[in-house]
């Protein structure tokens, strides 16, 4: 009985398991244009190496200003030694310290600055991989949604052909039309069919790249709705934006503000080298100097126990030291670097005023493509249009003798003018089609040059 039940069990698993494959196939993830950028900030493996490289930024910079907090050490160490009057001696130590910064003034560590700048940078880089990654979905999911519409419109289309088709093929029967005529449209069909396939496979790898950049399974289904956006964008909104939101620009501006504070800490090269330090017992108050930069610590050092060969010495007294240099003449050392620092200065304010016209010719460039791009649509789906009313005219023209009869100057139209004016109709879509992706691509472009990264 329990070989049995056992063997139930497991053609039963055998088949419950095709049957949760085939529903986890089935299932389809819909997507809106939000929730692609969502899932891209969050997947994005060149946003996720960028978060790394800033967590290590902040953790350097962490280690870098750690001297700024309470410092507390326990140190300990013991000997044993015997000589040869078999006289032992045991010299042993433990010892408690503690430090604490009270106060820093000078220039700022040169250790503190360089980890300060490379996480000013880390951050940069990551706000320029969100901008990045969100215009690459952005421009994926677009793709897609013309894609789709394309597809729609044609076939659309293809049905309107069948249609023609089939009248085409009635008067072929009834000897109104020849078989010539039957075959152009066919042929037109099969374009139109050939277009469609053409699309759908192109859907096909646009949806794995979609799948691939938001981090998702790529043999998972995926239907995407949306529509794509018809907002006007105003030049000066456009060019403002780019000023406060282009990564290079802030970029440009830390370095001026960096600069700006290292002019300031030349100053500090005119004082003297000094170093001082007062003890009381087991308490100190220590001014130390790096550079030019100057500590102002309180150490306590306690030894908890203490045991030496040659007595332990009593800390029941103060002491004072303090150390000055004067520098008598230095060789235009300081004005030197004086003058290196404001140069530095200088030529980064120059740089930058050159960053922003460029910014702001390139955001004018693509606003000024992006509407001329907008007006070519427009004409070319009016082009679409007419070539549409032509064709239908026209062919309607080669159906129906009546209307030759009624209009004698309509008589000259051929079977090779109704040939052309499909071949005109079909280049005509084609270019609107690409007018369209343009005119998004356009739009793309000027949304990453105002550094838009939602």
């Amino acid at each position: 009985m329990r070989k049995a039940a056992f063997l139930s069990l497991c053609l039963s698993l055998m088949l419950l398991v095709p049957m949760l494959n085939i529903s986890l196939a089935q299932e389809k993830l819909n997507l809106t244009l939000d929730e692609c950028v969502e899932m891209t900030l969050k997947n994005s493996e060149q946003i996720l190496k960028a978060q790394q490289a800033l967590s290590e930024a902040d953790g350097a910079l962490m280690a870098a200003r750690s001297d700024e907090y309470l410092q507390l050490n326990f140190t300990s160490w013991y000997q044993q030694s015997k000589q040869d009057n078999d006289f032992t001696s045991k010299d042993y130590n433990g010892t408690l310290s503690a430090e604490q910064l009270l106060l820093r003034f000078g220039e700022i560590p040169k250790r503190v600055d360089a980890a300060q700048e490379q996480c000013r940078r880390a951050d940069l880089d990551l706000q320029a991989a969100k901008i990045d990654a969100v215009s690459q979905i952005r421009r994926i999911f677009y793709d897609i949604i013309l894609i789709q519409n394309e597809m729609e419109q044609r076939q659309e289309l293809r049905n309107e052909i069948e249609k023609k088709l089939k009248r085409t093929e009635e008067r072929v029967t009834q000897r109104l039309a020849l078989e010539l005529e039957q075959l152009a449209v066919e042929q037109e069909m099969a374009e139109q069919e050939l277009s469609i396939n053409e699309l759908k496979r192109g859907l096909r790898v646009k949806k794995v790249e979609l799948l691939q950049t938001i981090g998702a399974d790529e043999e998972a289904e995926i239907e995407v709705s949306g529509e794509l956006p018809d907002t006007e964008f105003v030049i000066a909104d456009s060019i403002g934006a780019a000023m406060v939101n282009h990564v290079d620009l802030k970029d440009l501006r830390g370095q001026v503000e960096r600069q700006e504070r290292l002019v300031k800490e030349v100053i500090w090269e005119l004082l003297p080298e000094f170093r001082a330090s007062y003890r009381y017992k087991d308490t100190s108050l220590i001014l130390k100097q790096e550079d030019r930069t100057w500590d102002t610590s309180l150490a306590y050092d306690k030894p908890i126990w203490e045991k030496e060969g040659a007595g332990t010495p009593k800390r029941d007294k103060w002491e004072f030291s303090l150390g000055l240099g004067f520098p008598i003449f230095d060789g235009f050392r300081v004005k030197g670097i004086m003058q290196m620092e404001q140069a530095r200065l200088d030529r980064l304010k120059t740089e930058l005023l050159q960053r922003e016209k460029r910014i702001r010719l390139e955001v004018r460039q693509a606003y000024y493509q992006v509407a001329d791009f907008k007006e070519n649509m427009d004409i070319k789906n009016r082009v679409v249009t007419l070539r549409e009313k032509t064709l239908t005219r026209m062919e309607a023209i080669m159906e129906t003798p009546v209307i030759s009869q009624k209009y004698p100057h309509l008589a000259g139209i051929t079977f090779d003018d109704v040939i052309r004016a499909r071949e005109q109709y079909t280049n005509a879509q084609k270019d609107y089609f690409a007018q369209r992706r343009n005119y998004m691509l356009a739009r793309e472009n000027l949304r990453q040059k105002m550094g838009m990264a939602e």
